[in-house]
């Protein structure tokens, strides 16, 4: 809603609780159950579809050549262009938004849903309904009542008094995606979703985190398969915070379903939007590891193995508290130098709704790791060999920086298979050939255990094929006699065209 208190922005709650505060400066409308943000579903085929139907008029033109549908689809493109694993779908009607139909719809209006819009309120989001975290019908309101308007980008003056409506109409979808109003903690943004219209016209840098934590970047994220995990490392104190989005990920075929429902099925959870990282544990110990800070409802699976076809579950859960902290946690004993594989999935309402065929739940996802020694620790590699390129007959080297409780040993492989003399914290190759060329890695131990480095790849590119150089045509003198100093008048004609070709570049 918005009002002429400067044009206040005033907060959309309707179909939740009122506005909350999370750790950053955007702020969500929430599920007062469950505390996580209301938004549209995911589709089973990302990106998915949220319908809007525009019944605000094509007769008019306004002052940036668009008509008053066509200005509020333009606004809808804006949020578009930043969202990953949703997109606004906008159809053109006339007619009268209607609470509960299944439909959501945008039109001008004297009120909202029969309730007076009050003094100065430009425009209202609204209605429509939800199930657990998922919004499935909104209606914004347009007040005509007591404004005018235009459409048009900078300043706010300059108008007649006639309101902007895209900029208006940018807001208004920010909340219908499920964005809060961030000034309303007291705090100072910028952002197109504070509750007072400005100067500003489009989106910002908060606008677009927020709406990102709730529907992802484009794109796939780069920890999608199992093999590309992301190598998690803790802090002095043991602890790490890693953020992430599982929007637009997938379900590899071979891949485990990763909890067991909290609800009353106790069945597996079949998941569908998974993501991966990697802890390899530098000493025997415990952790716990949690996905609190994750703007969807998780499900959170860890296992030992190097290949999907022969992983070992070691912890899984669904929910902390079953259907109302949607956050997932495990705690497990682990032992030095084991990797453990960490899969972090949306929950699928399907098991207990089977009407619900939007898929697993997506968005921004943090994971927390909390790590205590109970023993020594094996070697942690604090800087990892890096990939290179040479040519045949060239030069190269790896190097590994580790710290141990003791001093380290190392052993060079490649293509996984060690490396004859090669027991330092760097290998160097001097010249270079094409059985050269591959993956080099390094273990480095100590009492505790042993780790091994992430491969690094080296290229061994043919060198280049050196030019033939021109011959330099044999000097002649006239009369066919033998090559000589050049004469006075052939120097002195030289030193003239010189001095032409000064006075021609002193004179530009």
């Amino acid at each position: 809603m918005i009002s002429t208190n400067q044009l206040r922005w005033a907060g959309v709650a309707v179909l939740a609780s009122w506005i909350a505060a999370t750790g950053d400066a955007f702020t969500f409308i929430l599920n007062s159950r469950t505390g996580l943000p209301i938004k549209w579903p995911a589709a089973q085929n990302a990106p998915g579809a949220i319908n809007l139907k525009i019944m605000l008029g094509d007769s008019t033109t306004l002052s940036d050549g668009s008509n008053y549908n066509t200005s509020a689809r333009a606004a809808a493109q804006v949020w578009n262009k930043v969202m990953g694993s949703a997109q606004i779908q906008t159809s053109f009607a006339t007619g009268t938004p209607t609470d509960l139909n299944g439909v959501s719809e945008m039109a001008f209006a004297s009120n909202a849903y029969g309730r007076d819009f009050g003094s100065g309120v430009l425009a209202v989001t609204g209605g429509g309904s939800i199930a657990g975290n998922e919004r499935l019908e909104a209606d914004i309101f347009i007040n005509n009542r007591d404004f005018s308007w235009d459409s048009f980008r900078g300043p706010l003056s300059g108008h007649g008094g006639d309101i902007d409506l895209q900029r208006v109409v940018i807001h208004e979808i920010g909340h219908f995606l499920g964005l809060g109003h961030p000034d309303e903690r007291n705090q100072t943004v910028t952002a197109i979703m504070n509750h007072a219209i400005s100067n500003l016209d489009t989106v910002t840098a908060d606008d677009i985190a927020g709406i990102q934590s709730l529907y992802g970047p484009p794109g796939v994220p780069a920890n999608d398969a199992f093999a590309n995990a992301i190598v998690i490392t803790l802090n002095s104190t043991g602890t790490t915070t890693v953020n992430g989005f599982n929007t637009n990920a997938t379900k590899e075929p071979g891949e485990p379903s990763h909890a067991v429902n909290s609800g009353p099925s106790q069945a597996d959870n079949p998941g569908g939007r998974s993501v991966w990282w990697r802890w390899t544990s530098p000493s025997a110990g415990n952790v716990t590891i949690d996905t609190r800070g994750s703007y969807c409802d998780t499900i959170l699976g860890v296992y030992t193995g190097n290949a999907l076809g022969n992983l070992t579950r070691i912890a899984n859960n669904d929910d902390v508290s079953a259907g109302t902290i949607q956050a997932s946690t495990v705690t497990f004993a682990v032992t030095a130098g084991t990797a453990y594989r960490i899969a972090v999935d949306g929950f699928n309402n399907i098991v207990q709704e089977p009407a619900d065929t939007a898929g697993a739940d997506s968005a921004g996802v943090t994971l927390n790791l909390n790590f205590t020694s109970t023993g020594d620790s094996i070697p942690i590699i604090t800087t990892q060999p890096a990939s290179g390129t040479t040519t045949s007959g060239g030069s190269a080297l790896f190097s590994v920086v580790a710290t141990s409780a003791g001093t380290p040993t190392y052993q060079w492989l490649f293509n996984g298979t060690s490396i004859a003399g090669a027991t330092s914290a760097s290998f160097s190759i001097a010249n270079a050939t094409s059985a050269k060329a591959g993956t080099y890695s390094v273990v480095v131990t100590n009492p505790a255990g042993s780790v091994t480095s992430d491969n690094a790849t080296l290229t061994v590119n043919a060198p280049t094929p050196t030019a033939t150089p021109t011959p330099t045509p044999a000097s002649s003198s006239g009369g066919g006699g033998g090559g000589g100093a050049p004469s006075l008048w052939f120097c002195a004609l030289l030193a003239a065209l010189g001095f032409v070709r000064i006075l021609r570049f002193a004179r530009r």
